[in-house]
Formats: structure tokens, sequence, C-alpha cells
């Protein structure tokens, strides 16, 4: 028994070693397991901050954007430079975009965390996406009216904030490139025009009015009072140092910038009539293909364009059934754009929304805005409202900018401040770079999901606005309506090759209308699409999450969701979206 006992002792005691073996074994395999989980996130953190410092140093505007305070992220020298449109240039961006995919790759997956999982997929589709655009580099139209360089340049520079003395001389530094950088840019326009993808001679006078509009009254520039009152803003410069600047910034103005557009006035005159095409893409080679990567882009969507047309054509479809299921009259239609909300104050309609939001979506931080007002010779081409996203590092420079010549006293100019500021563009993007991302998400911007926000905050806002549930729901559904037409209209004219013949056919407007709407599909096309698409991909994202959780769907819950992940791909979001969903 004693042996027997000893035997069976002995036994459970080599059974406990062999158990606190195998425990100890696993605890150093963990261990070792973790410590090297945490050198590959030390590692993956250390590569995206960068290619995050890499890619903003190579554009002056870009690096001021992005950080206030530069130094703080390392970046002590960097060059004044806004890159450029060469061959040369673009050749090596490609090599360097192929060398980051190359070492993103390197990365084990499994052993990043969850955020950095998730900056990894947008990072790999990102790029990805982007290495199929390589052989269009003709394709881009850098001068479009609404959207070219020419057109958002002056607004940048005019909002371009000091925070140091530093900005103050890389201020005007920027503005010694001028001429050296549209002489590139010419050249650019000069090899399109050799290889027939020069823009439309309708599209040409549009960007040359717009360049003399900019050069009106020298003397008097927007962009010599601006940067006056931001030099009376700051607390860092002696009287004799803003005299002094206040007297260069006004003779590089007068004698470099403006001379500057006045060059692309005359050089833009010269290629007049030799574009090849006045149609939609579809009609370059390859012009269809091209067409399907804009609207990735655009969008953030992996929808074929087929499937967009199919879907937006289902909606218009459905939204006009409705708009006839509501029994409207007369008065109805009358009645739909008066807004019950006093519209003077742009500040206390934007302070009233942010109050309105507050039940459906999560709280954001106090943070102070602007209403600046687009200067009157960049009126005709603007946007009718834009918000100027701020430096990561600095918030509170937020600032909303409203075109006079588009603006209105109905309801449509309260969706807009909606859609620029709460819950639209302002609060999305403060809200986010206010949970402290990765500096590297700030590189990726998504249109579908910022302009899908904001069209999805226009569509929110109506309700915050007073009107009665009919008014409520034809404005909603005249927005919808809208902008289905719109995004057709670009299929139609960008993919399926429509003429004005064809287009006046499916909007039904008079000749002068349809002739505008027409140009401005050859000159920004898949520009609706971020705004329609984002928001069809928004809204199949609710429904979605509505079906799935039934009763424990909370819209507020939802809409933190989304916001949380922040600007991404959607189908990367849809995937973030299963996860939430089962933790709910």
């Amino acid at each position: 028994m004693l042996k027997k006992t000893t035997k069976h002792t002995l036994g459970r005691r080599s059974a406990a070693l062999l158990l606190a073996l195998s425990l100890i074994t696993a605890s150093l395999a963990g261990c070792n397991s973790g410590k090297k989980a945490a050198e590959v996130q030390e590692r993956f953190d250390a590569f995206t901050n960068e290619v995050f410092v890499s890619d903003i140093t190579e554009n002056i505007l870009n690096l001021h954007w992005t950080l206030a305070f530069p130094e703080n992220y390392g970046i002590e020298d960097y060059e004044i430079s806004f890159g450029s449109f060469s061959k040369e240039y673009e050749e090596e961006s490609y090599r360097e975009l192929r060398d980051m995919l190359k070492e993103l790759k390197e990365f084990d997956y499994d052993l990043l965390t969850e955020e950095q999982k998730l900056i990894y997929d947008i990072m790999l589709t990102y790029g990805e996406d982007n290495l199929k655009t390589e052989k269009f580099r003709l394709y881009y139209d850098y001068l479009s009216p609404t959207n070219g360089v020419q057109s958002y340049l002056p607004t940048l520079l005019a909002e371009y904030k000091f925070y140091k003395k530093q900005d103050v001389a890389d201020y005007l530094d920027t503005l010694r490139l001028f001429p050296d950088y549209f002489k590139d840019l010419m050249a650019f326009e000069q090899e399109q025009a050799d290889n027939g993808f020069f823009m439309p001679d309708f599209e040409a006078d549009k960007v040359i009015d717009q360049c003399q509009q900019f050069m009106e009254d020298p003397e008097n520039h927007y962009l010599i009072d601006s940067f006056q009152l931001r030099l009376e803003e700051t607390d860092f410069l002696t009287e004799e140092e803003k005299e002094r600047y206040r007297a260069e910034n006004a003779d590089l103005v007068q004698n470099t910038l403006i001379p500057a557009y006045g060059y692309l006035v005359e050089e833009l005159a010269k290629l007049k009539g030799s574009a090849k095409n006045d149609a939609g893409l579809c009609y370059f080679e390859d012009g269809r293909e091209f067409y399907e990567l804009l609207v990735r882009d655009s969008t953030g969507s992996d929808k074929s364009v087929q499937e967009f047309e199919d879907l937006i054509l289902e909606k218009l479809q459905s939204d006009m059934e409705t708009i006839w299921g509501l029994s409207l009259a007369d008065e109805d239609f009358d009645l739909m754009m008066e807004c019950p909300v006093e519209l003077d104050d742009p500040y206390a309609v934007l302070n009233q929304l942010k109050e309105g939001i507050a039940e459906d979506f999560p709280a954001s931080g106090e943070l102070p805005f602007k209403v600046n007002y687009v200067p009157a010779s960049m009126e005709e081409y603007m946007n009718p409202a834009y918000y100027i996203l701020p430096p990561v590092d600095y918030l509170e420079n937020n600032a909303i900018y409203i075109n006079n010549k588009h603006s209105s006293d109905d309801i449509e100019q309260f969706v807009t401040l909606a859609h620029e500021g709460f819950p639209g563009h302002l609060y999305q993007t403060t809200y986010f770079y206010g949970k402290e991302p990765s500096p590297i998400r700030k590189l990726f911007g998504f249109s579908g999901y910022s302009e899908g926000w904001g069209t999805y905050a226009e569509i929110y806002a109506y309700r915050l606005a007073g009107l009665d549930d009919k008014l409520l729901k034809l404005n909603e559904l005249n927005k919808t309506y809208t902008l289905a037409l719109y995004c057709l209209t670009d299929i139609g004219i960008n993919y399926r090759g429509w003429n004005l013949k064809d287009t006046t056919e499916f909007l039904g407007v008079d000749e002068e209308t349809c002739q505008e709407i027409y140009e401005m599909m050859v000159e920004e096309p898949a520009l609706y699409l971020a705004y329609y698409g984002g928001y069809l991909e928004f809204t199949e994202l609710r429904e979605k999450a509505e079906e799935t959780l039934g009763e424990k769907f909370n819209l507020k819950e939802f809409h933190t969701f989304l916001l949380d992940v922040g600007p991404a791909q959607f189908e990367i979001i849809e995937d973030r979206m299963e996860d939430w969903m089962e933790e709910q």
C-alpha cells in the first residue's frame, strides 16, 4: 500500500510538475508571443509615421494644413514646394507607392492591434486602388472650374494661419513658388494638348474668366487684406516686423502671384481649340475604365458603375412614386422652400443645429469655429459653401465659407449649413480628430465618406427646421431625387456616351439649363457620385444594422460607430460593422 501510495503520490507529483512545466512553457511562449506582438506593433507605428511625414513634407500646403506645429512630429527641415506635374515626378511617386505597399505587406497582420489592422486595411486598399491609375496620368484635369488648383489655392492662401514666425516666412516663400509652379502646370497642359487630352473650349473659357476675376483690383486684393488681418492676430511679431511683412506680401501678390495668373490666362488661350473631345470620358481610349476608377475614388465604394446606375435608378423611381403618393397640392410646392428658421445669423443657425443633433449623435468637444465669406472675385465658380479642415494638432482652426452669390434665404441654406457644420463636415471632422487617431489617417481622403456624410447630414437636418411632416418628406425626396438625376446624367455622359440631345431628353429641362449641366458633368466627372453614392452607402449600412439588430438598434450608437471608425472605404466600414453588431 505504501509503495502503491508512494507511487501514486509520485505520480501525482509528476503530473503536477508536468502541468507546472507546461504552464511555465505556455507562459514563456505567451510572453515571447506578446513581446513579438509588441515589437511588431511598435514597428508598424514607426512605419506609418514615416509614411505620414514623408507624404506631408512633399507639399508645403499639405504640411501646413495638416500640422500647425510640425516640430512636435520631428519635422524641422522641409522644402518649400508644391511638387510637380512632370512625368518623372509621377513615376517616382508610383515607385514610392510600390515600395510602401511591399513594406506594408511584410507586417504580420495577426499581431497588429485592431486599430492598426484598420489602418493596414485602409492603406493596402488605398494603395492598390491608386496603382490602377498609373497609366491615366494625362486624363486628370487639374484646372477644372470648381476643383482646379487655380480655384482652391487662393482659398488656402487666404486661410493660411500664422501660429509662429516661421509660418509667415513660409507663406511668403509659398507665394514665390507660383510662377514656376504654373509653368510646370502649363507644360503638363501642353502635353495633354499634344496627346488629345486638353480641356474643351467651354471649360477653358471658364478657367480663364476665373483667373481674370482673381487678377482684378490688385491694389485692394483680398490676399493683401486677409494677410494684414492675420498679422494683427499674432502676438509674436513686433510692429516693425509686421510692417515689413505687409509690404513684402503686397509686393508678392501684385508682382508675382497676379502675373502668374496672367500667365495662365495667356497660355490657356493659346491652347484653346486643341481639344479632341468635348464630350464624356468614354470617348477617350480606355475612358470608361478611367471613369470606373474615378467612381471608385469618388465614392469609396466597391460597387461597379452598373451597380450604382441600377441602384440610383431604382431609388429615383421609388422617390417619384412616393412623391405622387403624398397627395400634394400646388401650395405644398410653394411652401416647401420656406424656412421657419431665421437665417440672418449663420452662427445662430449652426449653434441651433449643434443643439438639435444631441439626441441622435454623440457629443463632440466645444471647439470654436468661424464663418467667412468667399471673396467676390471668386464667387462665380466656387461652391455655395465649404468647410476647411483644421490641422490635426490644432482643432481650434475651423472655418466655414459661405458664397453669397449662391446663398439663399430658404430651407436649402439651412441644410447647407448642416452639411458644412452640424452634423456635417465640421462636426464629423472634429469628433474624429478629437479621438486622436494615428496621424496617417489624415492622409487618406475619402470623398464618399465625407460628402456622403454631408448629404446624410443635410437630409437629417430637414427635421430640425420645424417643417410639418408632408413638407419634411417632400424636401427629403426633392433632395435625393435631384441628386439621383445628376448622378444618372453623369454616368450617362461619361460612361454611356450621351450627347447633349440625349441629356436634354433625359432631363426634360430647357436648353440653357441642360447645356450648363452637360458642361458641368464633362468638367467634373463623378463629382456628384461622391455626395449621393456615399449617402446611399450610409443608408444601406443603416438599413442593414436596423434589420439585423431589430429592437436593439439605437441610432445614436450607430452614428457613434460610424464616426469612431472614421473615413475609410465602405467595404472596410461594413466589415467592422459586422463585429459591432455582434457586440450589441
